[in-house]
């Protein structure tokens, strides 16, 4: 389920939540959804079992997916809203930086174009 690289210099419990959110985002894990064992997580990258616990821990804290004693963890039914709202928090970010590229004579159009790469998934 999930692809660690270990030479992109980002530690492997945010690579874990990174790919986490996104299935959530594209309905791969969808509300209710079985979370992965921590210990199959780590069998499956060959990571230590206290770093996928990390990860999962950081996404419980944030409500993302809620532990089932004897059962497991679980996507929550709020995880993708709790996401989007997360996301939508970033876009003043956007503009500043949208400012800036102003500022520095970067091409609107190179900037939109920049943008729609994202969308489209080709960035």
């Amino acid at each position: 389920m999930f692809t660690i690289d270990n030479l992109c210099g980002v530690p492997v419990y945010e690579q874990i939540v990174r790919q986490t959110e996104t299935f959530i985002l594209r309905g791969i894990l969808p509300p209710d959804a079985p979370m992965p064992s921590v210990r199959a997580v780590a069998t499956q990258i060959a990571a230590n079992p206290n770093t996928i616990q990390k990860a999962y821990t950081n996404l419980l804290s944030r409500g993302l997916i809620y532990a089932a004693p004897g059962k497991g963890s679980f996507v929550s039914a709020e995880a993708k809203g709790i996401l989007r709202a997360e996301l939508e928090k970033q876009l003043d970010t956007v503009e500043r930086l949208a400012a800036q590229f102003a500022s520095a004579g970067i091409d609107k159009q190179a900037v939109l174009q920049a943008v729609e790469r994202g969308y489209s998934g080709k960035s």
